[in-house]
């Protein structure tokens, strides 16, 4: 029985794909032009690539950084894009690209932990494992007895303890315990093991090496990384009684520098009708196989593909100008942004790819199709998951039954070592982390196809090796950015009644998701009845207004006014309509008789309306927040969205960045504060107004927004 409902569910995937690739596909792409990139496509070229970047510990505006750049330039020019070429933009710590002030470079000429007592054992080597040094230490030589200082994070871990000369022992966030210990206290430097970000299978792998990093505007200190397995012992030969010495030597400077951001393009038909850009981030440790190194070169293979199909006239050469920029996370895209006006201002869309290669059964990554934030309403979130879901389902079909290996895009050609694993891949809301941040933000509103692995258990370790990657994946995901990029570059609005529908469908489907989320909300027993029925109320109305945004994107994107699309509009608002009247039927047996804005939707405080002032970009990167530099550390602890103890309505732990993230994104001149108060609480859940306004009001004190 088991063995004929699988045969009854494959032969059922097997009948969409027969059909799905006219429905996914058609809108976008004809069937040929889909078959020309799949098989064009290759899983090896960028894993043989990523071979080259593992090597490289690619740490921003240091050598092997350069060096990694260098070696996507040199391919760039082999694969024949045009403009090749790197750029150079300084740093100190002072420069300012944007919002975002610059951070410092970073060399090494050695560095090399080992215990002296009660055993000789080496812990850390530069020259053989470059992450144990922790990113930014500064020059040391020093023989110090080992102190456990736990956490190291407060004031409570000092407590009857001298660390003075000495080296500590802690497992809390490195930049915290570096400015207590080392700055306040006087150790000597750091031993850490930090955990890594946490997941299912956390603590479970004690060998793994977590990458550190120091806070390279303060003067002093070192930190050597180890793994937990390490930490423990060290820990318990103290426990033992026993006096554990150890020895650190480290050669580094922490000083003036430059980014380095290599570019190239592959040239549009007309150079008025804007630019599709590929970003990623070529930094972070070595290895670094799969963040950032599989995303780097998987856009890299998109490029190869596109230019060659496009140069043999196999794909017409499309109207928009693709651009690629490889450079340091988010740091690397503002100063590119900040330098090139004219080039921001040109870019109509981003495909952006962090982590894209991760073997699910190796390092329990899923790839997620990741949606625009809802300050920017966009339909290519769409077409970018329809592709990804074409891949998904043949990949399904071959799974059970081997057949369709062409459709499934598996590597295995030619020897290839590729995995035969399905596509597991969804679509996901708004997350933060990486460059799209940046495109994403309101001054720039470049809307993002953020394609992302998660979880992955071995980020930012020494075990993001090569031996974790699937080629298959790297081709299915070059397939999947190659498909989207070209149909943003070539879409017009001939497509409009085949594309309008489609765009419709799917976001009726969202609208109707979203009523269950709001039939929560209006029967959530911990808000009295009356505030349960207004943020109902409020998530349907601003599920509608970004789901008829997003369609009208189309048209603002091909600069045209289908008749198609008034149509889709007002089949969205009917469908609301009709999902409003149902909320207000559970409300109802709730004792609330007529839905109505909360009293404190008319105060001052929520009438009052924002504006931008000032540079672009958002107010958080890599190495910079922008409140912190302009306000102090004291004025930041008071604003309440970022200390979830002032308000209860926070839905979640650590939620108060993305909500700031989105306040300051609804912040246009036209939305009072109540109105984007109810924006963000639509999107990620019940805020209250007091606590959007005091945050605005920090904004305001650091210049970012004005109150007209």
């Amino acid at each position: 029985m088991i063995r004929t409902l699988r045969l009854q569910a494959a032969a059922a995937i097997l009948l969409a794909i027969q059909s799905y690739p006219t429905w996914a596909q058609r809108p976008f792409l004809s069937e040929t032009q889909w078959s020309d990139l799949r098989d064009e496509a290759s899983g090896a070229a960028p894993y043989e690539n990523l071979r080259g970047l593992t090597r490289l510990h690619r740490v921003p505006a240091t050598s092997e950084f350069d060096q990694a750049a260098n070696f996507i330039l040199e391919r760039a020019k082999e694969y024949g894009l045009q403009d090749v070429h790197a750029e150079q933009f300084p740093i100190d710590g002072k420069i300012h690209y944007g919002l975002m002030r610059s951070h410092v470079a970073w060399s090494v000429a050695g560095a090399r932990l080992w215990q002296i007592e009660p055993q000789h054992t080496v812990l850390g080597d530069w020259s053989t494992d470059p992450i144990r040094l922790a990113d930014y230490s500064h020059s040391a030589d020093v023989q110090a007895p080992l102190v456990d200082i736990g956490a190291g994070t407060a004031e409570s871990d000092y407590a009857g303890k001298d660390v003075r000369g000495k080296i500590v022992l802690a497992d809390g966030v490195l930049s915290r315990v570096q400015r207590l210990a080392v700055a306040k206290y006087g150790a000597a430097g750091i031993v850490s093991d930090m955990p890594n970000q946490t997941t299912a299978w956390s603590g479970l792998d004690t060998t793994v090496v977590r990458w550190g990093h120091l806070d390279g505007s303060l003067p002093q200190g070192f930190a050597f990384m180890v793994s937990r397995a390490t930490a423990a012992d060290l820990r318990t030969q103290m426990q033992s009684g026993h006096a554990v010495v150890l020895g650190a030597h480290v050669e580094a400077e922490v000083a003036s520098g430059q980014w380095t951001v290599v570019t190239a393009t592959i040239p549009g038909t007309d150079s008025g009708a804007g630019e599709i850009v590929y970003s990623c981030h070529l930094d972070h440790q070595r290895p670094g196989a799969n963040d950032n190194g599989s995303g780097c070169v998987t856009i890299l293979e998109s490029a190869r593909v596109l230019n060659r199909l496009i140069g043999s006239g196999s794909l017409k050469r499309p109207s928009r100008t693709l651009r690629f920029i490889w450079g340091p996370e988010v740091e690397g895209t503002m100063a590119f942004l900040s330098q090139h006006p004219d080039i921001r201002r040109s870019m109509r869309a981003d495909v952006h790819m962090d982590m894209v290669g991760g073997d699910l059964f190796k390092n329990k990554s899923v790839l997620h199709v990741t949606e625009t934030p809802w300050s920017l309403p966009t339909f290519i979130t769409d077409i970018g998951n329809a592709f990804a879901e074409t891949i998904r389902d043949a990949a399904a079909v071959y799974t059970e039954d081997g057949s369709h290996a062409d459709a499934a895009v598996v590597e295995n050609r030619d020897g290839a070592q590729g995995t035969r694993n399905a596509f597991f891949v969804d679509e996901t809301p708004y997350a933060e982390g990486s460059d799209h941040d940046d495109y994403d933000s309101s001054t720039i509103a470049v809307p993002s196809l953020y394609l992302r692995d998660w979880p992955d258990i071995y980020i930012h370790t020494d075990h993001d090796t090569l031996e974790q990657i699937d080629a298959t994946k790297l081709r299915r995901v070059a397939l999947l950015g190659a498909a989207s990029g070209y149909s943003f570059a070539s879409a017009d609005a001939a497509q409009a009644p085949v594309v309008l529908p489609f765009l419709a469908a799917q976001a009726q489907q969202r609208l109707a998701k979203g009523f269950q989320r709001a039939q929560r909300l209006a029967q959530d027993a911990n808000l009295p009845a009356n505030e349960a029925s207004f943020e109902a109320h409020n998530l349907l109305a601003q599920m509608l207004k970004r789901e008829q945004a997003a369609l009208r994107s189309f048209g603002v994107f091909t600069h045209s006014n289908p008749p198609e699309l008034a149509a889709s509009v007002d089949a969205l608002k009917t469908q609301a309509a009709s999902l409003d009247l149902w909320i207000s039927a559970v409300a109802a047996k709730r004792g609330v008789r007529s839905a109505s804005a909360p009293a404190w939707h008319a105060t001052a405080a929520g009438a009052r309306t924002p504006t931008r002032i000032g540079e672009f970009g958002p107010l958080t990167f890599q190495n910079d927040d922008v409140l912190l530099d302009r306000l102090g550390l004291e004025r930041v602890s008071l604003i309440k969205l970022l200390n979830a103890d002032f308000s209860h309505l926070l839905n979640a732990q650590d939620r108060g960045a993305i909500y700031a993230y989105e306040i300051v994104n609804f912040v246009d001149g036209n939305r009072s504060v109540a109105q984007i108060r109810d924006a963000v609480a639509g999107e990620f859940g019940p805020i209250s107004l007091d606590v959007v306004s005091d945050y605005l009001q920090a904004c305001e004190e650091a210049k970012i927004i004005a109150f007209k």
